[in-house]
């Protein structure tokens, strides 16, 4: 809240915060286990570094540690305060709204606010406290809040960690060559900068498909979706991946077997679906769907019409390489199941474009 009101007041960049939230939201899952910003603080005090936290909290941990060494920076522009309302909820009762007109009155009264301001709570009128406390502070009130409204909620889906279903094209087009890089060297590269970006709790798995692949189907599992951290053998699952990716350039060959693919990708992802989790699939090809005894685009997009389910929703996101995609198609079937589509130019934009796609996700 506080960076969207820095830069709505001073006409900053909104994106950049947008972008930002990424990172900061895929790794809030894994503190989901802390029962407060005071952990942090202990840390921060025993190792050094930098925690935020609130005033209050501050001086709770202060008050608790006299030989603590820690000190409080707020920035000059100002901060975001919090605010603790009281709504009465549930049932109509009279009897509950009473207690609850009670229960405002002793926090307001005289008494009240003394002992909250003992606890190191500021009063309505954000005044300093007498004691301690880290001064006069301005305060940050985004001036449009349905902005922060929609990263609130963008947020709350990106710290959920990720659940995908990685499909590459391995058809004959993918050795192509352009500037001295195949397509196919150039995907290998861009999977191995996603595989190592992923967080350990985070799942993925790895699907290959041309035409024909084997066993009757387009596509085949090279790698099954589990956590980057699960032990396989003597390895892991991430150290699996990227063993996996790099040879993929040995099954290069044949045609495009698109739909055939991302319909049985699609009803995989939905059927393993994790409700904890951001379901997805990530489909890249460089051609069109070219195996004439696959359905057929309409059927393909009336299926996944008729198979989506609001409860377990599984977006596809594409990536087209090259003029050689059919991006029409992509891009329909990206906006039908609520993904995006995205587009590499060059062997070369691979690399940016697929962890561009990846780090972005649905929503």
């Amino acid at each position: 809240m506080a960076a969207f009101a820095e830069a709505q007041s001073r006409g900053g960049d909104l994106t950049s915060i947008s972008a930002a939230l990424v990172p900061v939201a895929q790794a809030q899952y894994g503190n989901l286990k802390e029962t407060g910003s005071t952990g942090r603080i202990q840390t921060v005090d025993a190792d050094g570094g930098t925690a935020v936290t609130t005033e209050q909290t501050f001086e709770a941990y202060l008050a608790a540690h006299a030989d603590s060494r820690l000190t409080a920076s707020v920035p000059s522009s100002g901060s975001v305060f919090m605010d603790y309302p009281m709504a009465s909820v549930g049932a109509d009762s009279s009897a509950a709204v009473d207690a609850g007109k009670l229960l405002a009155a002793a926090l307001t009264s005289d008494t009240g606010r003394s002992v909250l301001a003992g606890l190191g709570f500021r009063g309505a009128d954000q005044a300093p406290p007498v004691a301690g406390g880290v001064g006069k502070v301005g305060s940050l009130v985004p001036s449009d809040p349905t902005v922060v409204t929609k990263a609130l909620a963008r947020y709350e889906i990106l710290s959920r960690p990720s659940r995908a279903l990685a499909v590459v094209d391995v058809s004959g087009s993918m050795d192509y060559m352009q500037d001295g890089v195949t397509r196919m060297a150039a995907t290998a590269q861009a999977g191995d900068i996603a595989i190592r970006m992923f967080p350990a709790n985070a799942q993925l798995g790895l699907w290959a498909f041309s035409v024909d692949l084997g066993e009757g189907t387009d596509y085949r599992e090279l790698e099954p979706v589990a956590r980057m951290d699960a032990t396989e053998g003597d390895t892991d699952h991430r150290s699996k991946l990227l063993s996996r990716i790099d040879s993929l350039s040995s099954i290069v060959g044949g045609g495009t077997g698109l739909y055939d693919s991302v319909l049985a990708a699609y009803r995989s992802m939905q059927q393993t679906y994790d409700p904890a989790s951001i379901n997805s699939v990530i489909l890249l090809t460089d051609g069109a769907n070219d195996d004439p005894s696959s359905i057929s685009l309409q059927e393909l997009l009336d299926t996944l019409t008729r198979e989506q389910d609001p409860t377990r929703p599984v977006p596809i996101i594409t990536i087209g390489v090259t003029d050689d995609a059919d991006t029409d198609v992509l891009e329909q079937i990206s906006a039908l199941t609520g993904g995006n589509s995205h587009f590499a130019p060059t062997p070369a934009d691979i690399p940016k474009v697929f962890v561009g796609a990846i780090s972005g996700r649905a929503g």
